[in-house]
């Protein structure tokens, strides 16, 4: 029967509690206030948190938004391009220019002689900031620190610098695109240039219209020969033997010219297009809300804090009183 009332008390949480409601109290009370002391400035220092919206833009080319029209350059993007902001945000170019920018190494207080400094600034930079597609797929840009108005500069820079980012790595390659493009389009006009140089030669001995002339030198001819016209059969003669001569260099340089006109062209166009697209600054972002300095800390949660210290500490002095209950019922310890 003994056994069965110290199992019984040990287990009844109500009756428990109410036996050793005093006790409990007072490790939860000084628990909390262990809490408020350890949760204040003086321990922790706080934290402030500021936050950029923006929404990516489409992944479009400037010359074929603007000049051809084949796209809508106002248009938002989709998931693929929010996953693409976001891996820009995370990539060291960023952390390393936000880095400099804002001296961090400082900020941070990293030691300059510590053996894994930039292992540590990784590790602080990525507590303090973070990145993440929201379900209506915008970015959200979060930036936390002890700094209020420094939290809302580093998290307004990191927004603006994904354009700078995304602009160099297309600038390359317009780059290459604009270089090759400037070849092909001047060395298609040079040649065209000789063409027109070589046939004007041509046209001004007197070949302009093979086939206009040819027939017109043959009736001459035909007339010529019949009235027995020896000085004009050979006058026309001269001019044929001239078409025959120089005629397939005519036609060819003619026809390549007509070719290569309409190459030209869209081969102009192929420059324009690049050419806009290496001098002009694209947006890859449209930012919804800029980061303003924040009035209140996010952390600590000075409340969970003192509760989670309470609640844990009656927790530990429930388990304690429980094993000293049945030790004493044992008779292992006496009081």
């Amino acid at each position: 029967m003994e056994s069965r009332e110290n199992v019984f008390d040990s287990t009844n949480v109500f009756l428990f509690i109410i036996r050793w409601w005093k006790h409990l109290a007072i490790v939860c009370l000084l628990a909390a206030i262990g809490g408020v002391i350890f949760s204040s400035p003086f321990f922790i220092k706080p934290k402030f948190q500021s936050v950029v919206i923006l929404f990516p833009t489409a992944s479009s080319s400037l010359s074929r938004s603007v000049i051809l029209g084949t796209q809508d350059f106002l248009e938002y993007g989709q998931v693929e391009d929010a996953e693409r902001l976001l891996q820009v945000f995370e990539s060291a170019n960023i952390r390393e220019r936000i880095t400099e920018r804002f001296d961090l190494m400082n900020h941070y207080e990293i030691p300059a002689d510590a053996r894994y400094r930039n292992s540590m600034l990784r590790q602080q930079y990525h507590s303090n900031i973070s990145f993440r597609r929201t379900q209506f797929g915008a970015v959200e840009v979060r930036v936390r620190d002890t700094d209020p108005l420094m939290a809302a500069e580093i998290a307004n820079e990191i927004a603006a610098l994904v354009d700078t980012v995304l602009n160099e790595i297309r600038y390359q390659r317009a780059e290459l695109a604009y270089e090759v493009s400037r070849v092909q389009y001047l060395e298609t006009l040079e040649r065209l240039q000789e063409v027109e140089d070589s046939l004007q030669r041509i046209m001004k001995m007197g070949v302009y219209d093979i086939e206009g002339q040819v027939a017109m030198l043959t009736r001459q001819l035909a007339r010529d020969l019949s009235e027995n016209n020896v000085e004009g059969v050979r006058a026309l003669e001269g001019r044929l033997s001239l078409l025959g001569e120089y005629g397939g260099a005519y036609l060819h340089n003619a026809n390549y010219l007509m070719a290569a006109s309409g190459n030209l062209i869209a081969m102009q166009r192929r420059f324009q297009e690049a050419q806009a697209d290496l001098q002009n600054f694209v947006p890859f972002q449209f930012t919804l809300d800029k980061a303003y300095e924040a009035e209140r800390k996010v952390y600590p949660i000075r409340w969970l804090i003192v509760f989670l210290a309470a609640f844990g500490a009656g927790f530990m002095g429930i388990m304690v009183i429980m094993v000293y209950e049945n030790l004493l019922s044992k008779g292992i310890i006496k009081k």
